[in-house]
């Protein structure tokens, strides 16, 4: 019986039984390691793609299985809360939602049950107290998702927001805490974004791009027991270097929310997390990072060696999901307590271009995404400070800003 056959929560407990005796990776006493990968390399992707398909361009095909990141999350701190961002590749449910139709009909997007156990798998495994999620359906797909698959989870709190996509998909957040209030910005003008463009490394301006997000962040308040959280989930655009001039645009206008809230309470503790579709050299990211904000990546688990592998978020070899965090909030982050968590990759020659319906995924199987996470420990429930008070203004809606535009994988 072929591998992909095997019920997924099964496949998923006997890569984590096999990888017991691999032999770890150098790392930080706190935090789990990651096996070490095969010798036989990934093939490169082929420039400007999103990925290469999995293609190998080696007779030999690399197995798969749990290629980047750590298969167990690290424990948390008693007192500590996990904030964490997973894109889990367009879960559908089964209903059919009349405004989906023709060539993005949902019904024919339904996420099949084995995906989404693997997911779940990911999801109880991650043990986030604040988990913000890109590509789901929507608020009730989101709901029974939970209800069915993440039972006892302690999700009681869960927002899924329009944010004027074409495909459908939304931006989410599973909190155990309340989320007080809620955002999105699909009307949002980004035109006037040009004049932050200070300095060299900038795209070229398009015309055609960065007119509105293509898909609005969502803003979530989490209240923490009087320790106020402010988050801005994201999905930047994607596709190659010819839509960084989007991305950047888009990066910039978040920018602009963050400076806005820290001019009215400059200890207020916010980051931005998700799916930047963009690499650590390009400017998208840098654009936080040179606002004085700081990267998760900072207080990573494993800083010296060889550690490529851990920190990859993307099947595509690459880290493309980021947290940044204003001051405040990375005064609270617990070092060495930022992971990515391992989910099942597929084998060297799976090519998801031939594959639209995910019928030859192996079994295990989530995301082509991997979830992220960093611990905080809150001195505002330690006896510390105040907690910040901040808010947001009533949610916005808007329709789709327009056709796609181009063949993407996000």
């Amino acid at each position: 019986m072929p591998s992909f056959a095997l019920p997924a929560s099964l496949a998923i407990s006997a890569l984590l039984l096999a990888m017991q005796s691999a032999p770890p990776a150098p790392a930080s006493p706190e935090v789990p390691t990651a096996p070490k990968a095969p010798s036989t390399p990934k093939s490169p992707a082929k420039p400007g793609s999103e990925q290469d398909g999995g293609a190998s361009r080696s007779k030999t095909v690399r197995a798969a299985g749990f290629w980047y990141g750590i298969p167990k999350a690290p424990e948390k701190r008693k007192g500590a809360i996990r904030v964490a961002a997973y894109n889990i590749e367009n879960v559908f449910d089964g209903v059919d939602d009349p405004s989906l139709q023709g060539e993005y009909d949902d019904i024919k997007m339904t996420t099949k049950p084995g995906r989404l156990e693997a997911i779940a798998d990911a999801i109880r495994r991650l043990d986030a107290d604040v988990l913000c999620v890109e590509e789901v359906e929507g608020l009730d797909c989101l709901k029974w998702f939970r209800d069915t698959y993440l039972k006892g989870m302690g999700y009681d709190h869960v927002v899924s927001e329009e944010v004027g996509y074409y495909r459908g998909v939304e931006q989410a957040c599973l909190s155990r805490f309340p989320i007080v209030s809620h955002a999105t910005f699909v009307q949002e003008d980004l035109s006037d974004m040009d004049a932050k463009r200070v300095g060299s490394g900038w795209a070229g301006r398009k015309a055609d791009q960065g007119a509105k997000f293509q898909r609005s962040p969502l803003r979530v308040d989490v209240d923490v027991d009087g320790y106020r959280l402010t988050l801005f989930s994201v999905h930047f655009k994607a596709g190659g270097k010819e839509f960084s001039y989007h991305r950047e645009s888009e990066a910039l206008q978040v920018m602009q929310f963050i400076d806005e809230i820290l001019a009215k309470d400059p200890a207020a503790n916010v980051a931005v997390l998700g799916d930047f579709n963009a690499s650590p050299s390009d400017k998208t990211p840098k654009v936080f990072a040179e606002a004085g904000m700081r990267g998760a990546y900072d207080f990573r688990g494993t800083k010296k060696g060889n550690t490529k592998d851990l920190y990859t978020t993307h099947d595509s070899g690459r880290a493309i999901d980021y947290i940044y965090m204003t001051k405040g909030m990375a005064d609270d982050a617990v070092d060495s307590s930022f992971f990515v968590l391992s989910t099942v990759h597929p084998a060297s020659d799976y090519d998801w271009r031939k594959d639209p319906d995910k019928t030859k995924i192996p079994a295990g199987y989530a995301s082509d995404h991997y979830p992220i996470a960093i611990d905080l420990m809150p001195k505002e429930r330690a006896g510390g400070a105040p907690a910040s008070k901040g808010g947001a203004k009533d949610a916005t809606k808007g329709g789709p800003d327009g056709a796609p535009g181009n063949d993407e994988r996000d």
